[in-house]
């Protein structure tokens, strides 16, 4: 556990050095609500139980407006109301000190208004909502590769699922999970390329992409979503070849391989990039 420190959402910034003084907030370390799958056992004690799921991260926060009178009170309340809106996609609720944040939206802004007295302070109350329950790092890692290029004169495969070869490090990557949960890395290639295959070694996890980049062309693939999108926008989750086992990260290390036929006569090269934060719930 540690102090909570700067919180900043939409562009405004709360806790130390600020006007906005955080006077309560659940701890980050905390595990949301659990989903189980457990089924009551007939005719005897306990249950059969099953897999547990987490439900949405909720975060509720009590602020401390601290005005110098109450026109600043109003500039104060004013600024927290115009950041604090509906959206429609959920946005990074970051907590600075702690080199964490979730991806939120707000479903509650309440502050408080005495007609009777003048006062240059209030407690505002809100409330964040995380789809996703997991706590990033702030830090984003990404790393690059070529495709793995066996021996001059050697052929193999080109759905062969393992690695090939150990006299280069060329197609691989070593890439690590500080968290203690699973991570959804994005992932991009780069053409040239020709039936492009990333496999997570640790997991065993291949996936297969049967097509052709040319030269300036690229892939995003979001493990997360499973979205497949061709220069980034074009969904082709088409090219994927079978049934795919999506490359997840798991915590500590994990081993992506990147391997691609030859586009031409193969003297222009092909990028793997892997983009992570390390989580945790």
């Amino acid at each position: 556990m540690s102090a909570i420190g700067r919180i900043v959402w939409n562009g405004l910034t709360m806790g130390p050095g600020t006007q906005y003084a955080v006077a309560d907030l659940p701890d980050l370390d905390d595990m949301p609500e659990i989903r189980s799958a457990d089924v009551d056992r007939g005719q005897a004690h306990g249950t059969w139980t099953g897999e547990d799921y987490t439900s949405a991260r909720v975060i509720t926060l009590s602020v401390l407006l601290r005005g110098t009178d109450p026109d600043d009170l109003g500039r104060l309340v004013t600024a927290l109301r115009a950041a604090v809106q509906p959206c429609a996609e959920p946005q990074q609720l970051q907590f600075l000190d702690r080199g964490v944040m979730v991806i939120a939206k707000p479903r509650k802004r309440s502050i408080p208004y005495d007609a009777t007295t003048l006062l240059p302070s209030t407690t505002a109350h809100l409330m964040f909502y995380a789809a996703d329950p997991l706590v990033y790092s702030l830090d984003q890692h990404s790393l690059s590769t070529t495709a793995y290029a066996p021996a001059s004169g050697r052929s193999y495969p080109r759905t062969y699922p393992w690695v090939y070869g150990t006299g280069s490090t060329a197609g691989t990557l070593q890439c690590v999970n500080s968290g203690g949960s699973p991570t959804f890395p994005v992932l991009r290639i780069d053409g040239p390329a020709v039936n492009p295959v990333i496999q997570l070694t640790e997991t065993s996890a291949v996936l297969a992409l049967t097509t052709t980049l040319g030269p300036g062309e690229y892939v995003i693939i979001d493990t997360a979503s499973r979205a497949v999108l061709h220069m980034g926008t074009t969904p082709r989750r088409d090219w994927i070849s079978g049934i795919p086992a999506w490359p997840v990260m798991q915590p500590g290390r994990n081993t992506f391989v990147y391997r691609a036929s030859p586009y031409g006569d193969g003297s222009i090269p092909t990028y793997l990039t892997v983009t992570w934060r390390d989580a945790t719930l």
